[in-house]
């Protein structure tokens, strides 16, 4: 079985190649930027494929390729589903689009989130991935390509840091194994899943060549619901760390303070993040063995490590911290 990747190198696509080891020829498609962790035997074809007639060059008709399988990790806008239309219609047995559950939008009005649920995106990302979608979908009614389509939420694993409820800061891990106080925003109560990278491959290999998931889309997301305090509690465990202090704070007040540093809760994290897995267990069933979190932290911690500690300075956290301690004893001066 002949699988292309375009992209190859990021979280999901790095656990596709796992899942497909052994089993496929498989190529990855990309600049030949980004450093990657894939074996020898992946073939890798280097070209942007933002340059016009590159991709149908290298991997279309131009090249004589085909495929059994196409997976696009790296289409983002409308433009982009359209070449991939042109290039492979005939080419390919399957193509499989990487969307994301950002074409929900952030406020939920289902929880869990199922594939039915109305779109609404509000941000470019989701609504450019949605009309991308549609694309595909046309494709697909049309009969010009065979589609799959996946929503991935959140996706973490050795090749990235892990995620805070405060964004992406790189000392998040330092502080909780040093046992210092762990800022969190709103009540803490706000819910989140979250997927390892190895295990969100397997859910994209395994459709490959399944006719029943062809037409249709699937939610492909963590296993667990957690609330953000959950969530810091369980990673703390995770890496025998001592159990954190969780200091919560509004978060309009942490979005007033530091705008630009809290950019994704702003924008993600501040929002409930919950969507069904219960259409993806039904039609690839192998999804249902996840690695467990505690694991799936671990290796994620120790690629981490090896990449070296994160700065140790005193963050803005710190001093929030210390101002919110000194406000509540004053207050309680006040109403005493």
């Amino acid at each position: 079985m002949k699988v292309l990747i375009i992209g190859g190198t990021g979280l999901i696509s790095t656990g596709i190649v796992k899942a497909l080891a052994g089993t496929a020829s498989i190529t990855v498609f990309n600049r030949g930027k980004t450093h990657n962790r894939l074996p020898g035997d992946v073939r890798r074809i280097t070209g942007d494929r933002a340059a016009p007639g590159t991709l149908a060059r290298l991997c279309g008709k131009d090249s004589g390729e085909t495929f059994d399988a196409v997976i696009d990790m790296i289409c983002f806008q409308g433009a982009q589903a359209k070449e991939d239309v042109e290039v492979f219609s005939g080419r390919t047995g399957h193509f499989i689009f990487c969307s994301t559950v950002c074409a929900y939008g952030n406020t939920q009005t289902q929880i869990p989130t199922v594939e039915s649920t109305v779109a609404h995106p509000e941000s470019n990302y989701g609504r450019n991935k949605l009309e991308c979608e549609k694309i595909f979908l046309q494709a697909q009614t049309a009969g010009r390509l065979p589609v799959t389509i996946f929503r991935p939420s959140h996706t973490f694993g050795p090749g990235a840091g892990l995620i805070n409820n405060l964004g992406w800061q790189n000392e998040f891990i330092s502080r909780l194994r040093q046992g210092r106080p762990i800022l969190v925003s709103g009540d803490g109560h706000g819910l989140w899943q979250s997927a390892f990278c190895d295990d969100v491959g397997v859910g994209f290999a395994k459709a490959i060549g399944r006719r029943k998931t062809v037409g249709e889309v699937y939610n492909i997301v963590g296993r667990e619901v957690f609330t953000w305090d959950q969530y810091t509690q369980r990673i703390a465990a995770a890496l025998n760390a001592p159990p954190p202090r969780l200091v919560h704070v509004a978060t309009d007040t942490l979005l007033e303070l530091q705008p630009q540093r809290y950019s994704g809760l702003a924008e993600i994290f501040r929002y409930h993040g919950v969507y069904s897995n219960d259409k993806i267990d039904r039609d690839i069933p192998e999804y249902r063995n996840n690695t467990s979190f505690a694991d799936a932290v671990r290796q994620t911690v120790a690629w981490m490590d090896a990449q070296g500690s994160p700065a140790d300075d005193v963050s803005p956290e710190d001093r929030i911290i210390a101002a919110i301690g000194e406000m509540t004893a004053q207050l309680k001066k006040t109403l005493t």
